[in-house]
């Protein structure tokens, strides 16, 4: 296994923890310019970036991604990214993914 790929799992390792396995609730879906934060009973939830309970702000939507490739993906269509989440966690079946930087 070459450094370059080393340092890509761990990226990727780390923008999973940081975002974790969190499932997307009820409400409206996470968009491009949102804040959002951990909700109850692991929850995403759209908040106000003025909230000091903002995370992450939404730079951007993919479809179809999987999400164990999330963030390789979000940071070659969106260089700033530096988390991702996707409700489907770990899966590999494609799914909904935000593209997400510090709020």
């Amino acid at each position: 296994m070459t450094t370059r790929v080393r340092v890509l799992l761990a990226a990727v390792g780390v923008a999973l923890a940081v975002t974790g396995v969190l499932l997307v609730g009820g409400g409206p879906s996470p968009g491009v310019g949102d804040c959002v934060a951990a909700g109850p009973d692991q929850t995403v939830v759209v908040v106000g970036c003025d909230d000091p309970a903002a995370t992450f702000r939404v730079i951007g939507v993919l479809d179809d991604v999987p999400p164990l490739q999330s963030q390789p993906v979000c940071m070659g269509v969106f260089p700033r990214s530096t988390a991702s989440y996707s409700a489907g966690g770990l899966s590999a079946t494609p799914d909904r993914v935000l593209c997400l930087v510090a709020a």
